[in-house]
């Protein structure tokens, strides 16, 4: 019914991805760097999306904070605060109350813009730089309303 390679969507989930093995009824499908086992009767075939980012990708896990983040190194400043604004309402709409954003440690472009992106969105309570652990100055957690 399902080959290896083939793109699934979860029912009833957001999750999206190829289809990585599968014994007996047990799919493991990768979706968003990660494995996720599921029984063959919760997926159904879906449309691979089209890749329209010009070279660029922005990571978003949908899952429990804090590990529902962005990433955004490697775009213009201009690039970054659009998929941020993007992130921080979808982040909104699914009641995320903590958010990381990993901005990269060069140069701190990046990072200031997203920092005063922060200090001026109605949407985030606080915000601080990453710890030791959780990626130092190359990522920002901000809190949301």
């Amino acid at each position: 019914m399902y080959s290896i390679g083939e793109y699934v969507k979860v029912k009833n989930h957001n999750i999206e991805g190829k289809v990585v093995n599968i014994v007996k009824d047990i799919v493991s499908i990768k979706a968003n760097e990660k494995i996720v086992k599921v029984n063959i009767n919760d997926i159904e075939k879906a449309k691979e999306p089209e890749n329209k980012n010009n070279g660029f990708s922005v990571n978003v896990k949908i899952s429990t904070p804090p590990e529902y983040e962005i990433m955004i190194r490697h775009q213009t400043v201009e690039e970054a605060l659009a998929n941020l604004d993007k992130f921080i309402d979808n982040a909104i709409c699914n009641n995320v109350k903590i958010v990381k954003i990993i901005h990269g440690k060069q140069g701190g472009i990046l990072r200031h813009a997203v920092h005063e992106y922060l200090d001026n969105s109605p949407y985030v309570k606080e915000h601080r730089l990453g710890g030791y652990y959780e990626g130092s100055y190359g990522v920002t957690i901000a809190f949301l309303k």
